[in-house]
C-alpha cells in the first residue's frame, strides 16, 4: 500500500507541472486534465488547484457565444465540481448552456451525436522542436487525409458524464436521459463485443470502425462509462449495458496487463510499446468501478497494484509522468498507433495520473475502515 503522504507529494508535483500547460480552451484532454487538478486539490488539501481551475473556467465565460471548433470538448464535468466547490451560479449558467450546445448537434443513423464532421487521418503530433523525433515524425507522416465525418471514443468522456452530473447536480430528469442517449449509441458504434474493447473511431462514410485498439482510448471509453454510472445510478434498469462493458472489458484488460504494469498502446498487438498513461487511466476506471460495487475489489486489486508500482517508477524528479504518447490523431493503419512519440507532459497524462493517486487513496481508505469494522463487529460478537 502505498502511504498518503507520498501519494500527496507526488501530487503536488504532478499538478504543479499542469498548472504550467499551455491550454487551449478547449481541446482534447482538457476535461481529465482540469478534473484531475480538482482531484489534487481533494487530495492534498492545497486549493490552489481549484482556484486555478476555477479561473480558467471564468476566462471562458465572456467568448463562450463565440465557440472553437472543439467546444464539445470543454470540460463539463470539472465545470459542474467547481460549481458545486465555490457556488459560483455563473457557472451553473454556463453548463445549461453548454448542455443546450451539445444537445444541438446532429445524430447518426444509430443516434449517436456526430462531433466531428471533418475528421484530419494520419495528423501528425505536435512535438517539441528540441524532440529527438521531430523531423523523423514528420518524414514518416502519411499524406493527411479528410477521413469526413466521425465518432471518437473521447467523446464517451465528454458527454455522457456531463449530462450525468448535470442531473445529479439539478435532479432534472431530462439530462439524465441525454446522458444514456449520447453514451449508449457511442458504445453500440465502437465496441467490439468480439474483443469486449473499444475501437478509436468510427467512420460515416463507411459505416465501420477505424479496427485499431487504440489502449488510451479505451480509458476515454471506460472512464466515460464509470463516470455516467455514478451519476445516473449504477443499479439503475437502464443502466445495464453499461455495467455489462464495464465488467466485461475490465475483465479482458485483466488479461492484457503487461508485466511492468501499465498496457500496450495497441492494446491486442503485444509489439506495439508499453504506454504510461494507461496505467493511470486504467487504474483510476478500476478503483470507481470497485466503489460502485460493479466488480469484487479482490479480483483487481493486484492489477492496481502493479499499476501503481508503475506509474511511480515513471514518474520524473519534476512530476512529469515519462513514457506518455503525444496527441494521437485518427488513423486507420495499427502502425501510426505503434510510432506514436512518447514524452509528451500533458492533461492526458497528468490528469489521469492525479486521479488514479485520488481513487487509490480513496479505495485503499475505505477498505481499511471495512476491515477495522469488521474486527470490530468480530470483537463484539
Amino acid at each position: 500500500m502505498i502511504p498518503k503522504q507520498r501519494l500527496q507529494q507526488i501530487t503536488r508535483k504532478s499538478a504543479d507541472c499542469l498548472t504550467r500547460h499551455p491550454w487551449k480552451v478547449w481541446f482534447w484532454g482538457d476535461s481529465i486534465g482540469l478534473e484531475g487538478l480538482l482531484d489534487a486539490a481533494q487530495l492534498t488539501g492545497d486549493s490552489t488547484y481549484l482556484s486555478f481551475v476555477h479561473g480558467l473556467l471564468k476566462g471562458w465565460l465572456p467568448r463562450e457565444a463565440s465557440r472553437s471548433q472543439f467546444d464539445y470538448t470543454a470540460p463539463g464535468v470539472a465545470l459542474l465540481r467547481v460549481y458545486e466547490a465555490t457556488g459560483d451560479r455563473p457557472l451553473l449558467d454556463a453548463a445549461y448552456r453548454h448542455a443546450d450546445f451539445m444537445a444541438g448537434f446532429r445524430q447518426t443513423t444509430a443516434g449517436a451525436y456526430m462531433r466531428y464532421e471533418n475528421a484530419a487521418i494520419e495528423l501528425p503530433p505536435e512535438l517539441p522542436a528540441d524532440h529527438p523525433e521531430n523531423q523523423q515524425a514528420g518524414e514518416n507522416a502519411a499524406p493527411v487525409a479528410d477521413g469526413g465525418p466521425c465518432v471518437f471514443v473521447d467523446s464517451v468522456h465528454f458527454d455522457g458524464p456531463f449530462f450525468a452530473k448535470l442531473y445529479q447536480v439539478t435532479g432534472e430528469e431530462r439530462y439524465r436521459r441525454l446522458a444514456l442517449d449520447n453514451i449508449l449509441p457511442q458504445i453500440e458504434l465502437l465496441y467490439d463485443r468480439e474483443e469486449r474493447l473499444f475501437h478509436h473511431f468510427w467512420i460515416e462514410r463507411i459505416q465501420r470502425p477505424n479496427g485499431v485498439l487504440w489502449a488510451r482510448g479505451n480509458g476515454w471509453g471506460l472512464l466515460g462509462v464509470v463516470q455516467t454510472l455514478e451519476w445516473v445510478g449504477a443499479e439503475a434498469p437502464d443502466a445495464a449495458r453499461l455495467r455489462e462493458v464495464l465488467r466485461d472489458t475490465l475483465k479482458r484488460l485483466a488479461a492484457l496487463q503487461h508485466s511492468s504494469g501499465a498496457w500496450h498502446t495497441v492494446l491486442n498487438d503485444p509489439e506495439s510499446y508499453v504506454e504510461s498513461s494507461t496505467a493511470a487511466f486504467f487504474t483510476d476506471v478500476i478503483c470507481r468501478a470497485v466503489r460502485l460495487g460493479v466488480i469484487a475489489r479482490e479480483d483487481y486489486w493486484p492489477q492496481v497494484e502493479l499499476a501503481m508500482r508503475y506509474l511511480l517508477e515513471h514518474i520524473r524528479p519534476d512530476g512529469v509522468l515519462d513514457g506518455v504518447s503525444y496527441e494521437t490523431f485518427p488513423s486507420t493503419r495499427p502502425e501510426h498507433y505503434r510510432k506514436m512519440p512518447t514524452g509528451s507532459m500533458s492533461p492526458w497524462g497528468q490528469g489521469p495520473l492525479l486521479a488514479a493517486a485520488l481513487s487509490y487513496h480513496e479505495s485503499t481508505a475505505a477498505a481499511a475502515e471495512g476491515r477495522a469494522a469488521d474486527e470490530e463487529m468480530r470483537a463484539i460478537g
